[in-house]
């Protein structure tokens, strides 16, 4: 009877004893559930964060980029004055580049004087004044950067806003700006803006025909040398 009652109490022992391992396995499963829980929450705010972040980083990326294409569409319009000097130095002839308004925007080519009496419309319009590559537009190459002038910005050296309507392209009543064999220029400006209405110009100098391109500082309100 001793023995039968000691087994009965190892069993009962046993089985008591087997509660608290469950209770254990129960609260670990929870606890895997809740930290499982928690690392979902995280995912989920953290992609909310990265979803805010690249939001406002678009425009940002946007402007950059848009202000990009209008600075290489100026130096691109550079380049051309510096290839137009070279072919003057080179042919022993001026070498006018025309800007003529068509269909609502500015195109540009380059013209070799052939009559020795410097570029004009009439040598032009006659063919005396011979073409020298294609007529282009920015635009063609520059997504949405044109020959104009924002409104709101001045001219350089001016202090006033040039206004609705201002001439971008200031070479004088031809359009032309002609470089001679003797490293001289028709001084003048050409105006650039691009879509989002950042402004740019290329400006050549008559005694020495540098050429310079620049940019307008809205935040400063002022023109600056790039």
């Amino acid at each position: 009877m001793a023995a039968r009652g000691t087994c009965v109490r190892r069993h009962e022992l046993g089985v008591a004893g087997s509660r608290p391992t469950e209770s254990r396995h129960a609260g670990l499963g929870r606890r895997r559930g809740a930290e499982r829980g928690a690392t979902l929450l995280d995912a989920v705010v953290a992609a909310g964060i990265f979803a805010i972040v690249v939001g406002l980083s678009l425009p940002l990326v946007g402007t950059a980029r848009d202000e990009q294409r209008l600075m290489s569409a100026a130096r691109y319009l550079h380049g051309r004055i510096m290839l137009a000097r070279a072919d003057a130095a080179r042919s022993g002839a001026t070498v006018g580049i025309h800007f003529a308004r068509r269909d609502g925007r500015f195109r540009f080519r380059a013209y070799r004087d052939g009559d020795r009496n410097g570029v004009g419309i009439a040598g032009i319009t006659s063919g005396r004044d011979r073409p020298v590559g294609d007529e282009l537009a920015l635009g063609d190459l520059f997504e949405g950067v044109r020959i104009a002038l924002n409104p709101v910005a001045p001219l350089i050296g001016a202090a006033a806003p040039a206004g609705a309507g201002a001439d971008p392209v200031r070479l004088g009543s031809s359009d032309i700006l002609s470089v001679t064999p003797l490293g001289t220029a028709r001084a003048g400006t050409v105006y650039l803006r691009s879509r989002q209405g950042h402004q740019a110009a290329v400006r050549v100098s008559a005694a020495t025909a540098r050429v310079q391109v620049h940019w307008f500082d809205f935040r400063a309100g002022r023109w600056r040398i790039r």
